[in-house]
């Protein structure tokens, strides 16, 4: 797997163990992928910058932070999905 994937990967991780993440973290992000791992890798990166953008109202709404949290959590496990299954 590319390091820069990983990067991503570890992020997300992060998230789902409590961090936050911000926009000049996400700014360094880059990744080259094809096909599903593409749009895995895509959406996931735009629900990160959902969730950084949304940090206030996250604060005031714990089942919002969760169900972010929880969105991160599918796209991470779409990512080794869509990674073990490739040849």
């Amino acid at each position: 797997m590319d390091r820069d994937i990983k990067d991503v990967i570890g992020i997300v991780m992060s998230v789902l163990d409590g961090a936050e993440v911000t926009h000049e973290e996400l700014d360094d992000l880059a990744f080259e992928a094809d096909g599903e791992l593409e749009t895995a890798l895509n959406e996931t990166y735009v629900k990160l910058r959902e969730f950084a953008n949304d940090r206030c109202l996250r604060r005031n709404d714990p089942e919002m932070d969760q169900r972010m949290r929880s969105d991160l959590k599918d796209c991470l496990d779409k990512i080794v999905r869509v990674s073990n299954a490739a040849p």
